[in-house]
């Protein structure tokens, strides 16, 4: 069984400025997720994915490159009754949106089906087991850009292995979007 999905991985000096935004906001019903499970995911695989056949399907993918900027707290399904808090995007909701649509578009024909929600690419920052009040929280983290914005260069096909401290995720595959 190999779990998967495809994202795109914010720079390190992204990440960097995430974590001093998230350090000092108070979630005490809430499990933080790992800097290293910070990403954009573009589509979750499921439980069944074959790796190489996604990367060839991906491979050649002709989005462009361009900007994106992390920026905006908010919670699933909702800050009052959170059980989601997360970081949204401030700068390039319609290129990760392109970039999801492609992607979906490329791994329908091996049957990797999206969920019929509508793409909202975040960063997800923490999880509640029960649904939380997280109005604090996403006002704490507030609707400001954090760090810099920088160019969506890529995606990244991951494995998610599931564990009891939260899921660890390996990079398989990178594919490159034309210049």
């Amino acid at each position: 069984m190999t779990r998967a999905f495809v994202a795109v991985h914010p720079p390190e000096s992204v990440l960097d400025a995430v974590a001093a935004r998230v350090e000092s906001v108070e979630l005490p019903e809430a499990r933080r997720t790992a800097r290293d499970q910070w990403h954009l995911t573009l589509q979750f695989l499921g439980n069944h994915v074959d790796i190489d056949a996604v990367a060839g399907a991906l491979d050649g993918l002709s989005v462009a490159p361009g900007p994106a900027r992390v920026g905006g707290a908010g919670a699933f399904p909702n800050p009052r009754r959170g059980r989601v808090l997360w970081l949204g995007i401030a700068e390039g909701t319609e290129l990760l949106q392109e970039l999801a649509a492609a992607v979906a578009a490329r791994l329908a024909p091996l049957g990797y089906e999206r969920d019929g929600r509508a793409y909202h690419p975040h960063l997800t920052l923490a999880r509640c087991k029960t649904p939380a009040d997280l109005r604090g929280a996403v006002a704490a983290l507030g609707d400001a850009p954090v760090g810099d914005a920088w160019t969506v260069g890529g995606v990244v096909v991951y494995e998610s292995v599931p564990a009891r401290d939260g899921a660890q995720y390996t990079p398989r595959a990178s594919i490159t979007l034309p210049r």
